[in-house]
């Protein structure tokens, strides 16, 4: 029951097809049936014009008998005479039904009169007998012949109407078998050019649509008004769209967790130092507080309340970089974007001496886009950079505007350097060059996907025994040269 729903409902694609196929049997079926009528007719004209040819044989036959009878050249002419009007008589008899109407039935008509009083005047004259030279016998022979004489030109009147008939009729043949049949064909062709570039056009689309998910991606398709198959494939695709940014959200919310756990030793060693820099100066005010003086106590506060600022700032930050949100996009400048980034992720590079070097360009105008997307960028980049120089080594991030549109941040390390042969492979998902149980190869990957929706591109150039710099090219906000979030 559901196949034949659907087989009935006049937007599907099955229907459209199958519709345009009746049609096109339907017009087809038209035009041979016309076509067969035609030439149905044309046969049974063919008939008649051979049956007038023969009338037309017997009436020039009889003019002939009647000469002879006249000249008196050949004996038994009056009896042939007789058979030849007998004849006609039969040829009227049959060519009568057929010759009821149209352009022919007067010129018939005429033929019918005049052979009829061709026959009576004849038939007298031969039954009396009469001399050519009598006055009687010269008016007969003169009726005889004028009768005559309309019967041939009734009868070449009466072949030219048939024959006209049956040129009008061949050229309406030809035109059905050629131009109507081009005509069939062509809206036949129209028609089905129409829907095909339609549905191909939609199949393009969503064949752009997963090559841009694969990507990284997640752009719906149009939902087009048309109810069809292809409208049901792209609304699952686009619901699947949907579902993959929710999974992927997901991923770099767990990425997040996972790159807190990488630096969370340089976390603890950075809010150990203002913890015990709060406990050596509350010992110190608890022990010698009724020797010192006011002044020397504010001091001590002052530095206990500095610490405190210290280590909520440090909590604060790592806070808002595992929170998760919703995408935010705002005007941003991408030098604060940096140093909160190298913020938390400093203690760690210096645990593992590491040096970080930051060299950021002046003025640099703002970017569109979600600060905290962008921080996961470059804070994946540089745990990227710190696995791979492992200890004793150096990153370098650098900011800088590539051109009015455009700016480019670097993050360059003195790591080992990638082999030429996988940096075409670097940012596809599962890909990754560490050791099994190192690495899930999701890193750069979704580095790759968060630019790209922010409207940039990546880059990676590297030597093997020198290093590896990523490249992020980010649009700069074109609403707002200037200004944007200020660098905190």
């Amino acid at each position: 029951m559901k196949r034949i729903s659907l087989m009935l409902q006049p937007e599907t694609i099955r229907h459209r097809l199958m519709l345009l196929s009746a049609i096109t049997i339907g017009m087809a079926v038209v035009l041979i049936a016309i076509n067969s009528y035609q030439v149905i007719s044309l046969e049974n004209d063919l008939l008649t014009m051979e049956k007038v040819d023969a009338l037309m044989n017997d009436i020039l036959e009889l003019r002939r008998y009647e000469k002879n009878i006249l000249l008196k050249i050949e004996k038994g002419s009056v009896q042939k005479a007789m058979q030849s009007l007998f004849l006609i008589n039969q040829d009227i008899k049959v060519l009568e039904p057929l010759i009821a109407h149209g352009i022919a039935a007067s010129s018939f008509t005429s033929l019918v009169f005049n052979f009829n009083s061709y026959k009576n005047v004849f038939k007298r004259w031969c039954a009396l007998n009469l001399c050519p030279d009598s006055a009687q016998g010269k008016r007969d022979i003169a009726r005889i012949r004028q009768f005559g004489r309309n019967m041939v030109n009734d009868g070449e009147e009466l072949v030219r109407h048939i024959r006209e008939s049956l040129w009008i009729k061949f050229k309406k043949i030809v035109f059905g078998l050629t131009v109507v049949s081009i005509l069939i064909f062509s809206c036949g062709a129209a028609i089905t050019y129409s829907q095909t570039k339609n549905i191909l056009r939609r199949l393009v689309s969503l064949r752009q649509a997963t090559r841009d998910l694969a990507a990284g991606k997640f752009t719906p398709i149009h939902v087009p008004r048309a109810h069809d198959e292809t409208t049901n494939l792209i609304v699952s695709f686009n619901k699947m769209v949907e579902a993959l940014e929710q999974k992927q959200e997901q991923l770099i919310q767990s990425k997040k967790m996972a790159s807190i756990g990488t630096f969370s030793s340089g976390i603890a060693h950075e809010i150990n130092n203002p913890l015990n820099n709060i406990s050596l100066s509350a010992d110190m005010l608890m022990e010698e507080f009724d020797e010192l003086d006011k002044e020397e106590v504010k001091e001590i506060l002052d530095d206990i309340m500095a610490q405190t600022e210290r280590a909520s700032k440090i909590v604060k930050n790592l806070l808002d970089f595992s929170r998760a949100h919703a995408t935010e996009m705002e005007s941003l400048h991408i030098e604060e974007v940096l140093e909160k980034t190298k913020n938390l992720i400093v203690n760690e590079l210096r645990i593992h001496k590491i040096a970080l070097e930051t060299e950021i360009a002046e003025n640099l105008p703002p970017v569109y886009g979600d600060f905290q997307k962008l921080q996961q960028v470059f804070l994946n980049l540089i745990i990227n950079a710190e696995q791979a120089i492992g200890e004793y080594g150096r990153i370098v991030l650098q900011a800088m505007q590539e051109s009015d549109d455009t700016i480019r941040i670097d993050v360059s390390d003195t790591g080992p350097g990638i082999d030429q042969k996988h940096l075409e492979q670097i940012f596809d998902p599962f890909f990754t060059t560490k050791e099994a149980g190192k690495g899930t190869g999701l890193g750069l990957a979704i580095v790759y996907g968060i630019v790209e929706k922010h409207g940039g591109y990546v880059e990676v150039a590297s030597k093997l025994g020198e290093g590896t710099t990523f490249s992020v090219y980010l649009p700069v906000h074109q609403g707002e040269k200037s200004g944007g979030r200020k660098p905190a």
